[in-house]
C-alpha cells in the first residue's frame, strides 16, 4: 500500500499489502524448445517456400476404408445453433473402440480437412507443444471419444441386427458435448479415426447454420481519455451496416465499421497460421463513443441494429476522471482462455477460466472501476476464431467497466515485421487483430503507447514488442509523458508494459532482456515512477524499490503482515510481475536475488486501490 501526505506540497510514503488468493493450484512451467534464441534470426531462414510447403504438407483425406456398415454421428434435432450453445454429439456403430477416435468442430464447414502431418510446426511456432490435430485447416475444438467414460468398455450399446429375441450384432456408442458460440460462419462435426496424427473421416453431420449470423455480440469498453465524459464500446457482428448503441436517456451514437483480411496477416517462407490454416474470417467490428458522460456514474445501454437485432440492456460504470481521488484498479496479464467443455483446442490456458470468474464477481459487486491487461491477450496467435472465444469469455467483466490492454509478444511478434524481436509468437497476426479488436487511445496504429489518467493515478502503457531505444519515437514519448505528469493533479504514476525487467522464474533467460532494462530503467527512475506492472512471466513477484538490480529501499513489514514502502524520499521505483492470470504456471529458482522479496506461482490478478494520501496494491 503506498500513502501521500502534504508536507510541502507533497511527501509520498508507500507501502504493499500481500493478501493473495490462491484461486487453483500451480501448473508446471510451460515447455521451451531446446537450444532456440528469442533473438535470434537463423530459426526464420531458408524454410521450404509457402507453395512447397502446401503441396508437402497436404495429404488428401479419404474416407476410412474399415468404416463400418452402422456408424453414424448425430447432433439430435438442432437445426440451428444460438449465440451460446452446448451441443452434444452423438456417435454410435462402433464396432471396436480403439481409443483414436474423435470427433472435430469444423468452420467453415466446407473448410478442407485433409491430413496436413506438417502443420505441427505451424502449432509449435506459437510456442503451444500440445498434441493437436494434424488437419489442413484448423478445427475450432476437438475431443476424443474417450472422453466419455463409458466409452472404451462399451458400456453404451446399441443393437444394430435382430434374430427374433436375439441380437447379433451389437455396436458401441458415446457422446461428447462441445461449448459452441456464435462465430458467424456454418459448423459441421466430423468423426475421424487414427487419432490426431493419422487422421481419416469415418462420417460428418450436414452443416449447421447460427440462428443470426449477424447477431451483435461481444461488446466491450474502453476508456478514450482521462475526462471519463466519453467511453467507446466495440462489438462484433456478421452484418457490415453501420449500427448503434442507445445509451442514458435515449442518447445514441452511430458505429464505425472495419474488418481485417487474410491479406492484412504477416507470414514468411514458412506460412504462418493466420495467413494459413488458422484463418478464420472475423465478420466486422463496430466501434462507437459514447458522449456526454458523467464520471463515476453508472449509464443503460444496448448495441445493434433493428435489422440484424440488438444486444441484452446491459449497465456500465464510467471511471472517476483524472485529478480526483479514488480509483479501484484490476491489473493482470498473460490471461487467454480455455474451453468450457473437455476438448482440446490451441493454446490452452488453465486458469483464466477461474480468474475470469473472480473477476466478474468483483466487477458485479461494484468494486472495479477499470481492468488493465497488461499483453498474451487471448493467444489467438494465429487461430482467429479464438478471439471470438476471448471476447465471450470476458463479457461479464469488459461490458460493464473499461477494459484497457496493453500489446504483448503474442499480438504482436513476427519475424521481419518490425517488431522488436523477430520471434513468430504472434502466428501472423502482427498486432492487426489487437488493435482493432482493442482500440486503445494511442496515437496512430501500430504504436500501441499510451497513458491515461483515472482518479489519483497517472497510467502510463508502453509496448516492449517496439522500438524502446532512447533515439526511438516511443522513447521520446514516453519522457515527454512522464516529464509532463503533474503530481498536484495524479500524485501516482503507475508504468505497465508486457516484458519484465526483473524475474527470478527459472526461464529468466528467455523472459528478460538486459538492453530494454538498460534504456527504459533510467528513464523510469527520472520520472520518479512509483509502481512498475509487467506481465509474460507467468506468475506473481514484488520487489523493494530497486535500480539497476540493487535494492535502494526496503519496506518495514509490520505487524499485520504488510509491508510498507516510504517514499517520502524517493529512492526508485517497486515492480511488480503480474503475468499469473491464465497461463500455465512458471516456477521459480530455489535461490532469489535481493531485489526479490515476494514469490507467488498461483492464478490470481492484482488490485490497486488509490486515494491520493494512499495507494494500496494487493494480488488475490
Amino acid at each position: 500500500m503506498f500513502t501521500a501526505s502534504s508536507i510541502d506540497g507533497m511527501m509520498m510514503i508507500a507501502f504493499f499489502l500481500l493478501s493473495f488468493l490462491a484461486l487453483t493450484s500451480s501448473h508446471p512451467v510451460r515447455p521451451f524448445l531446446e537450444g532456440f534464441d528469442p533473438n535470434r534470426t537463423d530459426h526464420h531462414n531458408n524454410h521450404t517456400p509457402i507453395s512447397q510447403f502446401r503441396t508437402l504438407n497436404r495429404r488428401s483425406l479419404k474416407d476410412c476404408s474399415s468404416v463400418g456398415p452402422y456408424v453414424d454421428i448425430s447432433v439430435g434435432r438442432i437445426s440451428t445453433i444460438s449465440d451460446e450453445q452446448n451441443i452434444t454429439v452423438t456417435i454410435s456403430g462402433i464396432s471396436n473402440p480403439s481409443g483414436n477416435e474423435w470427433v472435430a468442430m469444423i468452420s467453415p464447414s466446407h473448410s478442407n480437412v485433409d491430413a496436413c502431418p506438417l502443420n505441427w510446426i505451424l502449432y509449435k511456432q506459437t510456442g503451444d507443444l500440445a498434441d493437436l490435430p494434424l488437419l489442413c485447416h484448423y478445427p475450432v475444438k476437438a475431443a476424443y471419444l474417450k472422453n466419455d467414460p463409458g466409452y472404451l468398455s462399451c458400456k453404451k450399446t446399441d443393437c444394430k441386427k435382430h434374430l427374433g429375441p436375439f441380437c447379433l450384432v451389437r455396436t458401441c456408442a458415446a457422446s461428447v458435448t462441445f461449448h459452441v458460440i456464435n462465430i458467424r460462419t456454418d459448423i459441421e462435426f466430423v468423426l475421424f479415426s487414427g487419432g490426431f496424427d493419422n487422421p481419416c473421416i469415418l462420417k460428418r453431420t450436414k452443416p449447421l447454420k447460427f440462428s443470426n449470423p449477424n447477431k451483435p455480440l461481444y461488446g466491450h469498453l474502453s476508456s478514450i481519455d482521462s475526462t471519463s465524459t466519453s467511453m467507446r464500446l466495440t462489438w462484433v457482428s456478421g452484418d457490415k451496416a453501420p449500427q448503434q448503441v442507445f445509451y442514458g436517456d435515449g442518447e445514441s451514437q452511430k458505429s464505425i465499421v472495419t474488418t481485417f483480411t487474410q491479406n492484412d496477416m504477416c507470414t514468411s517462407l514458412l506460412p504462418s497460421p493466420a495467413k494459413d490454416f488458422g484463418w478464420h474470417d472475423p465478420g466486422y467490428i463496430h466501434s462507437a463513443v459514447m458522449k456526454g458522460l458523467k464520471p463515476s456514474t453508472s449509464y443503460s445501454y444496448k448495441y445493434g441494429s433493428d435489422s440484424v437485432g440488438w444486444s441484452d440492456h446491459l449497465h456500465f460504470r464510467t471511471p472517476p476522471a483524472g485529478g480526483t481521488d479514488e480509483v479501484r484498479i484490476i491489473g493482470f496479464g498473460d490471461m487467454g482462455k480455455a474451453p468450457l467443455d473437455s476438448s482440446v483446442e490451441h493454446y490452452i490456458q488453465p486458469g483464466s477460466i477461474s480468474v475470469t470468474k473472480a473477476m466478474a464477481d468483483e466487477v458485479a459487486a461494484g468494486n472495479v472501476d477499470t481492468v488493465f491487461h497488461i499483453g498474451d491477450i487471448s493467444y489467438a496467435t494465429g487461430f482467429l476464431v479464438e478471439w471470438d472465444y476471448f471476447l465471450q469469455s470476458i463479457a461479464h467483466v469488459a461490458s460493464h467497466v473499461p477494459y484497457m490492454t496493453a500489446i504483448g509478444n503474442h499480438e504482436r511478434d513476427y519475424v521481419n515485421s518490425g517488431s522488436v524481436y523477430p520471434t513468430p509468437d504472434s502466428g501472423g497476426e502482427c498486432g492487426v487483430p489487437y488493435e482493432t479488436y482493442f482500440p486503445m487511445p494511442t496515437a496512430a496504429k501500430d504504436k500501441p503507447w499510451y497513458s491515461i489518467e483515472q482518479g489519483s493515478v497517472h497510467f502510463t502503457v508502453m509496448s516492449t514488442e517496439h522500438d524502446w531505444t532512447p533515439n526511438s519515437e516511443q522513447y521520446k514519448w514516453l519522457k515527454s509523458d512522464m516529464d509532463s505528469v503533474d503530481r498536484s493533479r495524479t500524485p501516482w504514476l503507475v508504468f505497465a508494459g508486457h516484458r519484465p525487467m526483473y524475474t527470478s522464474c527459472d526461464a529468466a533467460l528467455f523472459s528478460v532482456d538486459l538492453r530494454f532494462t538498460q534504456s527504459v530503467e533510467p528513464l523510469l527512475l527520472a520520472s520518479k515512477v512509483d509502481l512498475v506492472l509487467f506481465g509474460h512471466v507467468h506468475n506473481y513477484e514484488r520487489t523493494c524499490a530497486v535500480y539497476k538490480g540493487k535494492c535502494k529501499a526496503m519496506p518495514v513489514k509490520g505487524a499485520d503482515g504488510v509491508d510498507t514502502y516510504d517514499h517520502s524520499n524517493y529512492t526508485a521505483p517497486i515492480q511488480a510481475v503480474i503475468g499469473m492470470a491464465g497461463f500455465s504456471l512458471d516456477n521459480f529458482f530455489p535461490l532469489a536475488q535481493s531485489w526479490s522479496l515476494s514469490r507467488i506461482s498461483q492464478f490470481g490478478y492484482s488490485r490497486i486501490h488509490a486515494k491520493r494520501n494512499q495507494l494500496k496494491f494487493e494480488v488475490g
